[in-house]
């Protein structure tokens, strides 16, 4: 089994108990801050003044005789038919991390096409991460040639796929439509959001290595931090939640450490075979991919992405929260996070949630970010299975409980959390992607330097054993 560990990610990267921007709650149980940060002080430092952990990816474009690539922190899935990607660009020149991606932008624009991939750590993502780095944003067309890997055309557009990558999703700009409701969506492929663009692209087929799609090796994924909290939590925890989950008709399973394929997964029904690969090609309409069933209208394939505990106010007062997968962040400055939440009722998987209703009457979510630990692995499954409208004591069940703080519910058990208003939200087909800027960052006491958040935003390949 490789080791993977040089690629993690850990946070915070400074003692924030020692920072003047960050001061105790009441209780001394978080630190917390207001946003949003100055320009100044985002330009002595444009990284992210918390943490959400999210995957990256490449994406590859063609316009004319030119070859682009960038790389993308947060690509998420955020709608399920269409099947939706969301990309985000920066177009405001921050700091020298945050700079405008003029060059890439224009070219995805023109071109209308892309192919997001996965290459597995080692060598060859390494060159592609060198050529990134090191080539500057007028030269991004030279960045592919300047990372030595080999290319081939996709199947369905004009963007290169290296060679090396283990999955690729080819996808084009959405294109104006309407909605199972007969609303009208996509007028436009991408909204302007803060120092972001953010593009949604259809997916219209993806390819998987052969080895993997038959089951001969594996992606493993860890969709959760890795943190150990010192600090006791309080709990609520009432009534057994495995009887309630026993008594619901489906339920949606989960686990922080992915393999896919296997069991717990959807298959991966290949159309054939070309390159080494195994590929599927998408329906272009909605109401041709939409399977009555709720496990095959799952993910078709795995996409990497992780969990937001979406919090909210029910019109009773009480305390909500909501496990979304599709949540990512959007902007930098303002800084946006962007969950996105069902409303189109298909099945048990995909209907409308009581989320959407509460974040929209008042107008405020907020996103807590979860670690792995077996507690908290349970309180996911149970809150991302039980409505609110069913438990009114939702949250105690689920073995959470609320500190003091935040103007949405602040989950006492989590690391970090961010209290966002709401600027805006995006129809796209099934869910509605929100919009929340920032305005309060809570981080618990217990995370530091000497007891960060771990995190790795590259799924790993594997052989199967005794495949």
């Amino acid at each position: 089994m490789a080791d993977i560990s040089s690629y993690a990610y850990r946070w915070p990267h400074g003692d924030l108990a020692a920072d003047s921007h960050w001061s105790p709650t009441p209780s001394g149980r978080f630190l917390t801050r207001s946003m949003p940060e100055s320009l100044a002080d985002l330009e002595g430092d444009s990284r992210w003044p918390s943490f959400f952990p999210c995957p990256l990816v490449l994406v590859t474009t063609r316009d004319g005789d030119r070859v682009l690539m960038e790389k993308v922190v947060g690509a998420s899935v955020v709608n399920r038919f269409p099947y939706t990607l969301a990309l985000s660009f920066c177009t405001q020149s921050l700091s020298s991390r945050h700079y405008v991606r003029r060059t890439f932008i224009d070219a995805l624009e023109r071109s209308g096409s892309a192919a997001v991939q996965f290459l597995p750590p080692g060598p060859a993502l390494d060159a592609a991460m060198k050529a990134i780095l090191e080539g500057p944003e007028e030269h991004t067309d030279q960045r592919i040639r300047a990372s030595g890997l080999a290319t081939r055309p996709a199947r369905t557009n004009d963007a290169p796929v290296f060679a090396d990558a283990h999955m690729v999703y080819e996808c084009r700009l959405v294109k104006p439509g309407r909605d199972f409701e007969g609303v009208a969506i996509n007028a436009r492929p991408y909204a302007d959001v803060g120092s972001h663009r953010i593009f949604f692209l259809e997916i219209n087929s993806i390819q998987l290595r052969r080895d993997i799609a038959r089951g001969q090796s594996q992606i493993h994924w860890r969709a959760l931090p890795l943190f150990t909290p010192v600090l006791d939590s309080t709990t609520a925890a009432t009534g057994d939640a495995d009887e309630a989950l026993k008594r619901l008709g489906y339920v949606k399973g989960y686990t922080p450490r992915y393999a896919f394929p296997s069991a717990g997964t959807t298959a991966f029904e290949a159309d054939g075979e070309a390159d080494g690969m195994a590929y599927k090609d998408l329906a272009p309409l909605p109401e041709d991919q939409v399977e009555v069933d709720n496990d095959r209208a799952r993910w078709p394939c795995f996409f990497p992405s992780s969990v937001g505990m979406i919090t909210s106010w029910t019109a009773d007062g009480k305390a909500n929260v909501m496990p979304c997968g599709s949540t990512t962040i959007v902007s930098r400055h303002p800084l946006v996070v962007a969950p996105c939440v069902s409303y189109a009722a298909i099945n048990d998987r995909y209907a409308r949630r009581q989320s959407l209703d509460d974040i929209r009457r008042l107008g405020r979510f907020g996103c807590g970010v979860p670690f792995i630990s077996e507690a908290m692995v349970d309180a996911i499954r149970y809150s991302g299975n039980v409505s609110i409208v069913d438990d009114g004591d939702k949250l105690g069940h689920a073995g959470l409980s609320l500190a003091e703080g935040g103007a949405s519910p602040l989950i006492d058990q989590m690391p970090v959390h961010f209290d966002c208003k709401v600027t805006g939200e995006i129809r796209l087909g099934t869910h509605v992607m929100f919009l929340g800027e920032v305005e309060r960052l809570f981080v618990r006491a217990d995370v530091s330097p000497a007891n960060p958040l771990e995190w790795i935003p590259w799924a790993d390949v594997r052989p199967v054993e005794g495949a």
